[in-house]
């Protein structure tokens, strides 16, 4: 029997919802700056797998019928992601196949206070996932693949949807990081969300959240990272078009954006959701 095989006999998919009721732990979220640091930490590695994604050739038909054999491909692999625990809670990892874990209930006991995560049923897979096959893989237009190998003449589909996982796992967990910032707000404001949870108002709560200048600084650091990616990637050999830093530029600032609107999603519906 397969590996595959084996892990499929030995997890149900229910038992992700089932398991995650039991014996969850209490975990309190960092400060808003610590935050921030770990965001800005998972910039490199974004940008780093985008550059790579790039500058692979790409095979439209892998992403025809609605991306059905890239998400074919993820589910095999989250599935032996799920049995090693991956997607437990508290992780802010979740699957873009799978089902998600099952969401906290708020009770007399259990009340969660301030600072205290508190699991909702939102996911912002979906949108990351029409996002990356809607803008992205058309941005990805490359007819050979530009690395340093002897030979570069055939598309290696295996290499390409590898490169579309890690990104798609990058692009989700740091949009869920989405989560604790909100806890965080809420944490340093209960006043001023309470009323605005009760009334179940998203586009208070999303004015309440939204910082412009934090998000124009992400924007501007992602766009400088491009810029370090792509002139350090040419001036190492690689075999890059003349149009391969504008191209990076480009996806990055379009990939960034729709970060920052995903995740001030997850946010507003974390907190429509944090006193139920």
């Amino acid at each position: 029997m397969q590996l595959l095989e084996l892990v499929c006999a030995a997890i149900t998919l229910p038992s992700l919802a089932v398991l995650a009721h039991v014996d969850r732990p209490t975990l309190t979220v960092p400060g808003l700056v610590q935050i921030r640091d770990i965001l800005a930490q998972l910039e490199a590695p974004i940008i780093s797998t985008l550059t790579e994604r790039i500058n692979l050739a790409t095979d439209p038909t892998l992403y025809s019928n609605n991306g059905k054999g890239l998400l074919r491909f993820l589910e095999q692999h989250e599935v032996i992601s799920a049995a090693s625990g991956r997607y437990d809670y508290g992780k802010l990892e979740y699957p873009f196949t799978l089902p998600p874990v099952a969401p906290d209930v708020s009770t007399s006991r259990n009340a969660f206070p301030p600072s205290r995560f508190h699991q909702d049923s939102f996911s912002g897979n979906e949108n990351i996932t029409a996002f990356y096959l809607n803008t992205l893989v058309p941005l990805f237009t490359s007819k050979s693949s530009f690395y340093y190998h002897l030979d570069n003449s055939t598309i290696n589909h295996d290499a390409v949807l590898n490169l579309d996982a890690t990104l798609l796992a990058l692009l989700s967990h740091r949009a869920h990081i989405g989560k604790i910032v909100a806890e965080t707000k809420y944490a340093s404001n209960v006043t001023g969300f309470t009323d605005l949870i009760k009334a179940q108002d998203a586009a208070g709560i999303r004015v309440l959240v939204t910082n412009t200048t934090q998000e124009s600084g992400v924007l501007s650091q992602a766009s400088t990272a491009a810029a370090a990616f792509s002139d350090a990637w040419s001036k190492s050999g690689a075999l890059v078009p003349g149009s391969f830093a504008s191209n990076l530029q480009n996806a990055t600032a379009k990939l960034f954006r729709e970060l920052i609107d995903i995740t001030t999603e997850i946010e507003v519906q974390y907190l429509l959701q944090r006193l139920r």
